[in-house]
């Protein structure tokens, strides 16, 4: 399903350095390996600094809370990545897909669907029950950063939402392989 890279079922990467009073927290592996939760998010060494892998936007954001809590301003954190890729079996740089659930009521239900519309989510399945919308889709990843704020924030809070990495597939756009980045406050459709 993935490339053979381990660390590919985590599309979201985000490089951690450390400050000046913070050069030894990366010197033990210990000391941020304890942090990961494999089902969310990995916390690694790499080399000097390290790296959080996270499976989704909600996982990284738990991830960064737990650096800072752990360590506060002895790392400092880089601009959050995209994991893009070449695949050589098709030849092509590839980026991460998402599968989304939402269930949420009526009320909010025609701007829930004109959010995804905005992100270019392409719907697989409305279902419109007695009191809520289930909507099933799926989307670039690119598109779909900061959907979870904009979703709790459009239903005031009234909203569930699930994200998962579904698949890799040709990129839309051409970039370099290896990251695409993105700027969390800067997201008002989910495009980088």
């Amino acid at each position: 399903m993935f490339s053979e890279d381990r660390l590919a079922g985590y599309p979201l990467r985000q490089s951690l350095l450390a400050g000046a009073k913070g050069l030894q927290i990366f010197a033990n592996r210990g000391v941020v390996d304890w942090m990961s939760r494999p089902d969310r998010y990995l916390v690694l060494c790499e080399g000097r600094g390290g790296r959080i892998y996270a499976a989704d936007e909600c996982a990284l954001e738990e991830a960064q809370q737990m650096v800072r809590d752990a360590h506060g301003a002895k790392v400092v954190m880089r601009k959050p990545e995209i994991h893009t890729y070449v695949d050589l079996d098709l030849d092509a740089l590839v980026e991460p897909v998402m599968f989304l659930r939402i269930k949420s009521p009526h009320a909010y239900a025609k701007d829930i669907l004109a959010e995804l519309s905005g992100r270019e989510a392409r719907i697989l399945e409305k279902d419109m029950q007695r009191y809520e919308l289930i909507v099933r889709a799926e989307g670039r990843l690119a598109n779909l950063m900061g959907l979870t704020r904009k979703i709790g924030s459009l239903a005031c809070g009234s909203a569930a939402i699930w994200i998962w990495l579904h698949r890799y597939e040709r990129a839309m756009a051409a970039s370099s392989p290896g990251v695409e980045t993105w700027d969390p406050t800067s997201c008002t459709n989910g495009s980088p």
